[in-house]
C-alpha cells in the first residue's frame, strides 16, 4: 500500500511536467472600434495555425508547447501588412503567456498583459 510521502512525491512530479509545458500566446486587436477587421495568420515550421480575421477587441490565442519553434507572424489591416516572431523561444520560453497588443501605432509585447514595450509598427502596401 502506497504511503502518504510516495503520493505527494508522485503528486508533485506529474505536477512538475505539467508547469511550463505550454505556453499561451495571445494576440489582441487594440485598432480603434468600428474599424475594419484585421486578418492575421500565425505559423511555425511544424504548426500551420488556420487564418482568422479579428474585429477590434478580439483575442487569437493558441497554445505553444515547449519546443524550439519560432512562430512568424503576419496580419494585414486596411492597406497595412505587419510581420513578427510572435513567439521566440530565446524570449518567451521562460513565459507562462505571450501577450501582443495591436494598435493603430504598432505592435506591442507584453508578459502580463499590462506592461507593454513596442517591438514593430505596420508598413504601407
Amino acid at each position: 500500500m502506497p504511503t502518504l510521502s510516495r503520493f505527494l512525491l508522485f503528486v508533485f512530479i506529474a505536477s512538475s511536467f505539467k508547469i511550463g509545458s505550454s505556453i499561451e500566446v495571445h494576440v489582441i486587436n487594440a485598432l480603434p472600434r468600428g474599424s475594419a477587421p484585421m486578418e492575421i495568420r500565425c505559423n511555425s515550421r511544424s504548426t500551420n495555425l488556420d487564418a482568422k480575421q479579428l474585429k477590434s477587441g478580439d483575442d487569437y490565442r493558441w497554445i505553444v508547447q515547449k519546443e524550439r519553434a519560432t512562430y512568424l507572424c503576419a496580419a494585414l489591416w486596411v492597406n497595412k501588412i505587419a510581420s513578427w516572431h510572435g513567439f521566440q523561444p530565446r524570449r518567451d520560453a521562460n513565459q507562462k503567456s505571450v501577450f501582443w497588443l495591436v494598435k493603430e501605432n504598432g505592435f506591442f509585447l507584453g508578459f502580463d498583459n499590462s506592461s507593454w514595450v513596442k517591438k514593430s509598427t505596420w508598413e504601407s502596401e
